[in-house]
């Protein structure tokens, strides 16, 4: 389980991590990232850090809890 964080002074709103985990990311209706959930596991943690490894900002940070 980890936590999902987001940089918003770094975020551009590119909607990368919205195709890559769409489960975890989605786009507002002003075209602006909306994290749908902050805490994930499995398959969709797996998804967050491939998202993560291709912002072309690193703005998407993954915490482990605990």
């Amino acid at each position: 389980m980890a936590d999902v964080t987001i940089d918003w002074d770094r975020c551009i709103h590119s909607g990368m991590c919205t195709t890559i985990a769409a489960n975890v990311f989605g786009m507002g209706p002003d075209a602006r990232l909306v994290v749908l959930h902050h805490t994930v596991t499995g398959a969709d943690l797996d998804s967050v850090h491939d998202a993560a490894a291709c912002c072309p900002v690193d703005a998407i940070g993954v915490a482990a809890e605990g």
